[in-house]
């Protein structure tokens, strides 16, 4: 027997969703060459919100041979934090390509080395012909990713970019506001 059905009326179901939307939240930045960087956006003073999911993409560019390339290759690492008791909420500093979904957001203008042919996909580094850096090939799902976060609290990323050129990367948080106590 479904217990919801036998437990709950539609009376009190209304009265326990009365005070709660839904909304995004979008944490985002562009870390330097070789530093670290922290970014931080409020939950706000309207109520508590739940995270429900998440989405998130960076860039992969580095500097190689004075050109700036995307080779693909994840070079943010991230550490995420409700400020409310500075609580880490991963173990520790982890690549952007573990959490992010759909990922990597893959530069029009990439060069692997070099100069880019008449050929999008190729290019020329003094007469060697080398592959372009594969596209992202990552399906967009959300992640779950559920926590609490209180009244007048920040989410806050720590930010490391260990690329010879500056990353971009963008959060954004599926969440459901409780303005008031049920």
């Amino acid at each position: 027997m479904n217990v919801l059905l036998t437990k709950l009326n539609t009376a009190q179901l209304r009265e326990n969703k009365r005070g709660q939307h839904r909304e995004g939240i979008l944490l985002q930045g562009e870390v330097n060459e070789g530093t670290g960087d922290t970014f931080k956006v409020e939950v706000g003073t309207a109520g508590t919100i739940v995270t429900m999911r998440m989405a998130a993409n960076f860039t992969t560019l580095d500097l190689v041979g004075g050109h700036v390339i995307d080779d693909g290759i994840c070079h943010l690492r991230g550490q995420l934090i409700d400020t409310d008791q500075n609580l880490q909420l991963f173990n520790d500093f982890i690549p952007f390509s573990l959490f992010s979904s759909p990922g990597r957001m893959k530069a029009k203008s990439a060069l692997v080395a070099g100069v880019p042919t008449a050929c999008s996909n190729y290019l020329v580094n003094d007469g060697v012909i080398a592959l372009a850096a594969a596209p992202g090939a990552t399906l967009y799902e959300p992640n779950e990713f559920t926590h609490p976060f209180t009244t007048n609290s920040y989410i806050r990323i720590d930010v490391k970019n260990d690329a010879a050129c500056s990353n971009r990367f963008q959060i954004y948080f599926d969440v459901i506001r409780v303005t008031r106590k049920a």
